[in-house]
């Protein structure tokens, strides 16, 4: 499958060093992407979503930096592109659309202003061509007078409509993959709606893959077909996004799906949680991350980093407790599990 992968992931690695302390943000992540395939990656707040992807655009803030792992889009190694060859990728070939629209938009320029720029500092074409290019986009992510908006600026538009310019910005140049970094969260859930509907006939229309952010298990069911769950910097399951919700695997995908609100709980019944806090990424264990807080750690879990491995075909998972239940030997204990 990687020879015939669009973006292929293996090892990476980004560490945050500061004067006295460094931060291992993503841990050994690796997975494919193909042509045209929807991504979703899921997990609490810090647990390296938003790093991981930053990292594939060398768009890190600093004081980070990749210190292992390779990345490949199209047959390039991304991680040795710099200067006019990261630029040529960075928009053309792989754009991003952001949580808050509000940064990815010039209060000061138009619409049009924005979106010719963009095209212009890819394209080779004239102001016109660039203008007529905007116009088809814009139309395209549904705008239905898509000439009065060229003109509007940002502030003059509702939330809603801003994430679709962002949308429009980010498919102005045909990319061959966008990443979508909680695109929904600040909006209503009818237009959440419309954006993830809007999203995926894109898609469908164009060919474009999609690596989609989110920490809402529901929305991501709703546009993935496969699902990768982080926690801790780390990948702790990866599969077919109907396996995964409704067969989880790995004991925090469980905890996950058990405290989501569901339409037939009752009003009065208390809403389930997962105990504990997620870990500094300063101090994570040397075992499992999700150890501390998981109902079903045996001794293994807190001391020895689980495997990644593929359990049974198409479904990863990195859990000791899994994997012994699917016949991996645990060879740090002879192959069995202790509490």
């Amino acid at each position: 499958m990687a020879d015939q992968s669009l973006l292929t992931v293996s090892g990476l690695t980004v560490d945050f060093a500061f004067a006295h302390t460094r931060l291992r943000a993503v841990d050994s992540l690796s997975y494919t992407l193909a042509a045209g395939e929807c991504l979703g990656i899921v997990g609490e707040s810090g647990s390296g979503k938003s790093v991981s992807t930053l990292a594939l655009l060398n768009l890190l803030p600093s004081p980070g930096r990749i210190t292992s792992g390779k990345i490949t889009f199209d047959g390039q190694d991304l991680l040795s592109l710099t200067g006019d060859d990261l630029r040529q990728v960075r928009g053309a070939k792989i754009a991003m659309v952001f949580q808050d629209p509000n940064a990815s938009l010039n209060p000061l320029f138009t619409i049009g202003r924005q979106l010719t720029d963009v095209i212009r500092a890819h394209w080779r074409c004239t102001r016109k061509e660039a203008r007529d290019r905007a116009l088809e986009v814009l139309s395209e992510v549904g705008f239905s007078d898509p000439t009065r908006r060229f003109g509007a600026y940002p502030f003059e538009l509702s939330v809603g409509l801003r994430q679709r310019v962002s949308i429009a910005m980010a498919l102005s140049c045909r990319p061959q993959l966008v990443i979508a970094d909680e695109p929904t969260t600040n909006l209503d859930v009818s237009i959440q709606a419309q954006i993830i509907d809007l999203l995926w006939e894109l898609k469908e229309k164009f060919g474009f893959a999609i690596i989609f952010i989110s920490h809402d298990l529901g929305v991501v069911a709703s546009i993935a077909e496969r699902v990768m769950i982080m926690y801790g910097g780390q990948q702790l399951e990866l599969g077919p996004v109907a396996d995964v919700l409704n067969e989880p695997l790995n004991p925090y995908t469980k905890a996950l799906l058990a405290s989501a609100p569901t339409l037939d709980a009752r009003r009065s019944s208390r809403l389930p949680s997962i105990a504990g806090a997620p870990p500094h990424l300063s101090q994570l264990p040397p075992g499992c991350p999700f150890s501390p807080r998981c109902l079903v750690a045996v001794d293994i879990c807190h001391k020895v980093r689980p495997e990644w491995l593929e359990v049974v075909p198409g479904r990863w998972s990195a859990c000791h407790v899994v994997a012994a239940e699917h016949g991996r030997p645990i060879p740090a204990l002879g192959g069995r599990l202790s509490r």
